[in-house]
């Protein structure tokens, strides 16, 4: 069945049941519930458990009120830009079933930041809602005008997010690395800084993060994250999707008539360790580090475990979205039971005391 379709239909699923209450007390009866040892305080904010949804599933904001039903921890709304933006033509999905993969060539579409800001404004949020921004993928903005499109949707979104994301990678759009570029990054973090401060004067101050590619080298790897922690942001989610299709199954002709995009699932999950390991390096532990990508993909491997070894490498939050789709919303509670089990297990009783002890 084409993934377009399944993902538009299981968009459309969501916001009827997340405009109906017993709806939403039905799904979380059958998939949520509390984990006590599993409560984690981080950015300034309480999460029931690290298990959070990943921006890129729901795009618009259409969501919140039924994803928290299904037992995360918390979510990203997004990518949103502040201008609207099409995207690429179809097909812009490809599943790698053989691979427990997904390409996706979406190409940053965006409502824009005025429309998901007004549907936002009506939402009460039940879990830790974190808001991911990006440069609108139009290539006729750049330079001081990128800076002033990006620092438009923060000041549209920083009344209403938990936390703020900024994307500043995404492997399927030439555009949308620019800001992985240290001296575009400089001038738009020093920029932003200032803005914190007057949006912060009058309200609590809430957390931003850098989502970094996988795709990477380590030089400048660590100059983003040195401009980063020099400007005030707050931790790291690790990583996109990567433009790498190293040791894939699936055969060349598919993905060929498919053509670029972005590769999540499992064949991510050896980037994502590698980038943990390396950032939680250069930060020496000092920061959180969200890890986003290749989780419960793998249907012969243990999801909840796959989390723990995120953790106990150094993250303190994980994200999937991939997993998901492979193995349906009953996923997410399977891992908070299997990490209490693991918590249980290592004789730790406060997986919060844990991740501060690291």
């Amino acid at each position: 069945m084409d993934p377009e379709f399944v993902h538009r239909q299981t968009i459309r699923l969501g916001r009827t049941l997340s405009r109906s209450s017993p709806a939403r007390r039905l799904v979380k009866r059958i998939y949520g519930a509390q984990w006590k040892p599993l409560r984690v305080r981080v950015l300034g904010l309480d999460f029931d458990n690290p298990v959070g949804l990943a921006a890129g599933f729901d795009k618009q904001g259409e969501l919140p009120g039924i994803i928290a039903s299904l037992g995360f921890g918390h979510m990203e709304v997004g990518s949103i830009s502040s201008r609207p933006w099409p995207g690429n033509p179809s097909p812009t999905l490809l599943r790698l079933p053989v691979d427990q993969g997904l390409i996706n060539y979406l190409g940053l579409n965006s409502e824009g930041s005025e429309g998901v800001q007004k549907r936002l404004q009506k939402v009460e949020f039940r879990i830790p809602t974190g808001i991911n921004l990006v440069k609108t993928a139009d290539p006729e903005i750049a330079g001081e005008e990128a800076i002033e499109d990006y620092l438009d949707s923060v000041g549209k979104f920083y009344p209403l997010a938990d936390y703020i994301t900024l994307n500043l990678s995404c492997p399927n759009t030439v555009e949308g690395k620019s800001f992985e570029d240290p001296e575009l990054l400089q001038p738009f973090l020093s920029r932003l800084q200032k803005k914190r401060g007057a949006m912060e004067a009058g309200s609590p101050a809430k957390a931003f993060l850098a989502k970094l590619s996988p795709d990477l080298d380590d030089s400048r790897l660590g100059r983003l994250v040195e401009l980063s922690l020099e400007h005030g942001i707050d931790g790291f989610v690790i990583g996109n999707t990567t433009s790498r299709r190293e040791g894939l199954r699936t055969g060349q002709n598919l993905m060929s008539k498919f053509g670029p995009g972005g590769l999540s699932g499992r064949p991510l999950k050896k980037y994502i360790e590698q980038m943990i390991d390396k950032v939680f390096h250069l930060t020496g532990g000092r920061v959180p580090i969200v890890a986003c990508g290749g989780v419960g993909c793998d249907p012969d491997e243990d999801p909840a475990g796959e989390v723990w070894g995120y953790l106990k490498r150094g993250a303190t939050l994980v994200q999937m979205y991939t997993g998901l789709i492979y193995q349906g919303p009953s996923l997410v509670k399977r891992i908070n039971r299997g990490l209490v089990n693991i918590l249980q297990e290592e004789g730790i009783s406060d997986l919060n005391e844990f991740l501060k002890s690291r």
